[in-house]
């Protein structure tokens, strides 16, 4: 179970570093007033909760239970959850959601999100092989 975490760690930090790096640059090209803490915070966030949803999945697994998709879903579910409670009130403070601001979230929940969808795919051949 170690290896795994270590691997799907290394994976989603490579993969939101690059995206992230290409994010900022990008909005820093367009529009350098963009709040970059906030980014980070999308970031991180995103982040977190994928590490705690792969590692729920990895519990689940060594269990032999086959209802990874829906702990999967769930974990989407809350990701949502925590945008609408943490971000959403962020930006709704002037009464508009921005292209900016919409992937501030979305563009690190995307990336993490098919990482994991990956992961999960690969735990669940590696649980019909045994």
């Amino acid at each position: 179970m170690n290896k795994k975490i270590i691997i799907f760690t290394s994976l989603l930090l490579g993969t939101l570093l690059i995206i992230g790096l290409l994010h900022a640059g990008f909005l820093f090209a367009r529009n350098p007033d963009v709040d970059y803490r906030l980014l980070l915070l999308g970031y991180l966030i995103n982040f977190a909760m994928a590490l705690g949803i792969y590692s729920a999945m990895l519990y689940f697994a060594e269990k032999q239970n086959k209802n990874l998709g829906f702990l999967f879903m769930f974990g989407s579910t809350l990701k949502f959850i925590f945008y609408f409670l943490i971000f959403d009130p962020i930006f709704m403070l002037d009464a508009k959601l921005t292209k900016v601001e919409f992937f501030i979230f979305f563009v690190p929940y995307f990336s993490c999100l098919l990482v994991e969808t990956f992961s999960l795919i690969k735990l669940m051949r590696e649980i019909d092989h045994q």
